[in-house]
């Protein structure tokens, strides 16, 4: 269990070690997107325009369903209020309906811009001309028109076409967006101040009330009406709290005196329509109460001019104490009738309008409150339900189980209340046939007075009988004028909207600093992404978890003195590690090579040479590379001869054998390209030639070719008493080092090592040039 632990942690740092290398390997391209994105975000919250927010509070108090009078007055009752609802308010304030009487009060159709340090500038009311506009085809809506002034006089309006390579034109382009239905308008032309502008499209004038400092403006123009849609994507409502009857309105916009004064307006249009909708309903009450006054006082007149008429042609002095009584409980029962008749008639035309009508929201809420309280509450209940479904339906459909669970809770409903209705109907009849009764009976108690009397008391009577219908009627015109002329809003503003001193967005700190985050992660996905697509070997440990052959040397890139002489030592070290390789005998032959060209197995052939030479030992070093020779460049020596003609037995040992510059150093250059380079190097001439070299020099240093690319390099492998596989960082892909076990176990190869060459020690941090005997996990060498 110990053990496990200890491989574990050790496993874990290699994981740690390994990505804060990748991450260090990759830390230019990681700044980059670092300050590359946070350069972006900076740039994209500098052009951002700001954005101002203002909030006002309004406090909807709620009402009595009968607006504070007697349950038993019909007429009252029949123009009464519900209870406020705050979700039914919010929906209100934001409606189209609302927000154009808002606009009533603002002029906001016509905009004004300029650019000032490459940011869009709105100038709302300090603009300094005003566009006056007498006509405006709906394809000019919202168009951006260009104002550059010349001189004092005269300015340039221009209108370009959308550009193509905008956001929406590139949309249009790849079938995002429709195409336009319409040619885009495109005008120029130069015009004076105060003058008439007149085209297809619009009819203005543009006047100016200061100077204009700057070198190009821009306006558009939208009939103010048709505004409401911008005010309401900027509109927002919510609730204080849960419980409270307090909205709070928030409005957003680029201006700030703006936003101060749209929030103002559309707190004025919400109070002003709920008083207009509150004397609205008064006014019906009083148009009501005037239709019947006209007909009773018609009835009172006609009743009065009979009983007057009656007077003169008769004389009578009065009637009989018992006929007087008759007759005042007659008037009295006959008034009851007449009021029974009104209330089945708002009753029948209540019946007749909801079974032709789905949508109840024309009734009035107590329209059938005098009669039974139950009925008042269940329309209320209804009217409610019915709005609740309007405002489900604008995000459902009417297939969503909340429309259909409500849609049958409106029609359960509905039946009952025609249901309540029609026996509300059927118990007034009754009323009327007991009373009609009773009436009847009083009418045949006055038949058996004398005829002058007998027709006296009906005229006194239906002339008392209208005469209380009218002082009636006119009591309730003038409670309902009163209440009229007293109408007052239970809405009222708590804060009404000032005006903004700081924008609320864009945060631009904030911007920046997510960007700054943001191009960090990504420069640190892009180093993994990478680090997965790169199949080169990167670093030592990966190179030895590679393979098992063991890593005899590990040579840096050389960049200038200072790593010059730690390029030196590297050698040194390699060459130290090549004394301690082999204990059965002195190794005299070393074989370089690699799997590819370009991995340095030349350069480490021509410094191992030299190295070796100056321990005091004679070198010889040999390009059997015949195919691409470069030992003969890397010493500036001539290629017209070496081991193609030597091995071809055109030359002689001594005539291809070349000084070179570095004392102790002979170079045996490829030669001209032979035809068949590995028939030479199996020759049996080939091992004579090495038998002879190897009782000259102490050292024999074969610069191969590739391994993996033609099989010369293992015969030479098989000459050579230790073999070197220079293994470039960066360069040389993982799959053929991994190739390199197979290899070395099919060719029975050894006494292997590998040299990891060209390494950036600044890039490759942790690890030094290093050094050192290692073995794999496999020894190749008995």
């Amino acid at each position: 269990m110990a053990l496990d632990s200890v491989r574990t942690l050790e496993e874990d740092e290699i994981d740690l070690r390994e990505i804060f290398t990748t991450l260090w390997r990759r830390k230019i391209a990681i700044i980059f997107f670092t300050f590359f994105v946070g350069l972006l975000a900076a740039l994209y919250a500098y052009i951002t325009p700001n954005t101002y927010r203002v909030d006002t509070t309004v406090e909807v108090q709620e009402e009595s369903k009968f607006n504070g009078l007697s349950g038993t007055d019909f007429m009252s009752q029949a123009f009464g209020v519900g209870e406020a609802n705050l979700d039914n308010e919010q929906w209100v304030i934001k409606s189209r309906f609302l927000l154009q009487k808002a606009l009533g009060y603002l002029d906001v159709g016509t905009r004004y811009f300029t650019q000032k340090h490459f940011r869009e500038i709105e100038l709302y009311k300090e603009s300094p001309f005003v566009v006056n506009t007498m006509f405006l085809d709906k394809a000019a809506y919202g168009v951006r028109m260009e104002l550059i002034p010349k001189d004092d006089k005269n300015f340039e309006l221009r209108i370009d076409p959308p550009s193509p390579y905008s956001i929406r034109g590139l949309l249009r382009t790849v079938g995002i967006l429709p195409p336009l239905e319409e040619e885009p308008i495109t005008y120029s032309g130069m015009h004076k101040f105060g003058e008439t502008i007149a085209t297809p499209w619009f009819k203005i004038q543009i006047d100016p009330i200061a100077e204009l400092k700057e070198r190009v403006y821009s306006f558009s123009i939208t009939p103010n009406m048709e505004m409401w849609e911008m005010i309401q994507e900027n509109l927002s409502t919510s609730l204080a709290s849960k419980m409270g009857s307090i909205l709070i309105l928030s409005y957003e916009d680029g201006v700030p005196l703006r936003a101060q004064e749209v929030a103002n307006a559309i707190t004025r249009a919400y109070l002003d329509q709920e008083i207009e909708r509150k004397t609205a309903e008064a006014d019906n009450t009083l148009k009501f109460i005037d239709q019947q006054l006209n007909a009773i006082n018609k009835s009172l007149q006609a009743s009065q001019s009979n009983l007057e008429a009656f007077k003169k042609r008769n004389i009578v002095v009065d009637i009989s104490q018992k006929a007087s009584i008759t007759t005042d409980k007659l008037s009295e029962y006959e008034s009851k009738l007449q009021e029974f008749d009104i209330q089945q008639s708002v009753l029948s035309n209540l019946e007749q309008y909801m079974q032709n009508n789905k949508d109840i929201s024309g009734i009035a809420l107590g329209a059938a409150g005098f009669a039974n309280q139950d009925l008042l509450q269940m329309i209320s209940e209804l009217k409610e339900k019915s709005v609740q479904r309007k405002t489900l339906l604008v995000e459902y459909t009417e297939l969503h189980p909340d429309v259909i669970r409500l849609s049958e809770s409106i029609s359960s409903l509905r039946k009952s209340v025609l249901f309540t209705i029609n026996s509300s109907l059927k118990v007034i009849q009754q009323q009327k046939h007991a009373l009609s009764k009773i009436v009847n009976e009083y009418k045949r108690s006055l038949e058996a007075l004398p005829k002058q009397e007998q027709k006296l008391a009906n005229l006194t009577r239906t002339a008392m009988v209208n005469e209380k219908i009218y002082s009636f009627l006119l009591e309730k015109r003038a409670e309902t004028a009163i209440l009229r002329s007293s109408t007052v809003s239970k809405t009222r503003i708590l804060d009404s909207a000032l005006l903004p001193d700081e924008p609320v967005k864009p945060k631009r700190a904030l911007i920046a600093t997510v960007g700054l985050i943001l191009g960090f992660i990504l420069g640190i996905f892009y180093a993994f992404v990478r680090e997965y697509f790169d199949n080169t070997v990167k670093s030592k440990e990966e190179l030895e978890r590679l393979t098992s052959i063991p890593v005899y040397g590990v040579i840096p890139t050389v960049k200038g003195k200072k790593f010059g002489s730690v390029f030196l030592e590297a050698f040194r070290a390699l060459r130290t590690n090549l004394e301690f390789m082999r204990s059965d005998k002195v190794y005299k032959v070393i074989a370089v090579t690699s799997t590819v060209s370009g991995e340095g197995k030349t350069t480490v052939s021509a410094n191992l040479a030299a190295i070796l030479a100056k321990s005091g030992k004679s070198v010889v070093a040999i390009d059997l590379d015949m195919r691409r020779a470069k030992l003969s460049e890397y010493f500036d020596l001539q290629n017209d001869r070496g081991a193609s003609t030597l091995l071809s037995r055109k030359h002689d040992l001594d005539a291809v054998i070349q000084r070179s510059e570095q004392h102790g150093v002979d170079i045996i250059a490829a030669g001209p390209v032979p035809p068949n380079p590995s028939e030479l190097i199996m020759s049996d001439f080939a091992k004579e030639v090495m038998r002879q070299l190897r009782e000259r020099y102490d050292y024999i240093v074969l610069d191969t070719p590739p391994v993996g690319l033609v099989t010369d390099a293992t015969i030479l492998m098989h000459l050579a008493d230790v073999s070197l596989l220079a293994v470039r960082d960066s360069y040389s892909k993982k799959e053929f080092v991994r190739y390199l076990d197979k290899l070395v176990k099919e060719h029975h190869l050894e006494y292997i090592g590998v040299v990891y060459n060209d390494v950036d020690l600044e890039k490759n941090y942790g690890y030094g040039y290093g050094y050192g005997y290692k073995y794999g996990k496999d020894k190749y060498y008995t």
